[in-house]
């Protein structure tokens, strides 16, 4: 099983603030955090998204944010690094957000549905503004919950069946969480819960991470002209590649365990066939070698990951749990 580039998908209305969010991620993630940083597989792709996220610093008044995304499904390529060494890659999707309430005939709905069935990460985003209290019946219709569980029901379980062993990733992203700070943890995410409540089910086998995320604390008070300086928005990221990391070290201690089965065998042979085993015996051996070198890679890496996030809540299914390795 080769560590291919993975794909991740974001869900969200208008106004949740994907696009932004892809911005303040990269600008902050080129520089690094805590030694991560990412990198746009293309040149001109780079360019563009530090255009775009200078502009916006740069800009004071409402024009600074970026318009609504026209329609047109962007696809974005990147490297994640750790110290300038690729760990893995992704690419990544921003649309219009009106998508969630579209018909399935439309081709951004379909394109979209298409690229969440061969996802291995989903983020789901939800705006701040809607959490600044408790949540009630009309704020399912305002973030739009409804249409993101739906919309993980359809293309997703049908096409991944979850399990405690192997669950399926997904990032709940608070944005602007500059909006709701005020309030305590605990309820936010008590709230967050109650509008995605299949994924916390017992033994539903969602690996769940609840983020929140910020361009700015003086965002709270000032949209228009206050600092810009993105919190926590490598986070979801660092998460998908963990979570990647963790099915692909499981299926090589699986193929380490088999190599081990069969070498054993081999042992327990007599000296004739032992010698006829040979070729076999030493072909296996260095490829056990070779999977023992790439778990250990693995687990340094996951380690790595694990530590940034002890900050976040993640649950799998109704249990909260820890990043291990």
């Amino acid at each position: 099983m080769k560590l291919n580039d993975i794909k991740i998908s974001i869900l969200g209305t208008t106004g949740a603030g994907k696009t932004s969010y892809l911005l303040g991620m990269y600008a902050a993630m080129q520089s690094g955090i805590q030694g991560f940083t990412l990198a746009a597989k293309n040149i001109d792709q780079d360019l563009e998204l530090t255009e775009r996220w200078e502009q916006l610093i740069s800009t004071q008044g409402a024009d600074r944010w970026p318009t609504p995304n026209a329609g047109v499904i962007e696809h974005c390529h990147f490297d994640f690094n750790y110290g300038f060494r690729t760990i893995m890659g992704f690419e990544w999707i921003d649309y219009r957000g009106l998508a969630l309430n579209d018909r399935s005939g439309e081709q951004d709905v379909q394109e979209l549905s298409q690229y969440l069935i061969s996802s291995e990460c989903v983020f789901l985003t939800i705006s701040g503004e809607y959490l600044q209290y408790s949540v009630v019946p009309t704020t399912v219709r305002d973030v739009k919950s409804d249409r993101m569980n739906q919309f993980l029901q359809q293309y997703i379980s049908k096409n991944y069946q979850p399990t405690s062993e192997k669950p399926f990733p997904v990032v709940i992203i608070i944005t602007k969480y500059d909006l709701c700070k005020h309030r305590e943890k605990e309820e936010v995410i008590e709230d967050v819960k109650k509008l995605f409540q299949a994924l916390f089910t017992p033994d539903s086998g969602w690996l769940v991470m609840i983020c929140p995320v910020s361009l700015g604390k003086e965002l709270e008070t000032d949209v228009e002209n206050g600092v810009i300086v993105p919190v926590n928005v490598h986070l979801p990221v660092v998460f998908a590649v963990y979570a990647q990391l963790r099915t692909h070290g499981i299926f090589l201690k699986t193929q380490r365990d088999r190599l081990k089965k069969n070498l054993q065998q081999i042992g327990q042979q007599n000296k004739l066939q032992q010698w006829l085993s040979k070729s076999d015996q030493e072909n296996q051996t260095s490829e056990l070698e070779l999977i023992n070198h790439q778990i250990e890679t693995v687990e340094n890496n996951m380690g790595l990951l694990a530590q940034e996030l002890q900050q976040v809540s993640l649950f799998l299914g109704s249990n909260e749990v820890t990043a291990d390795v």
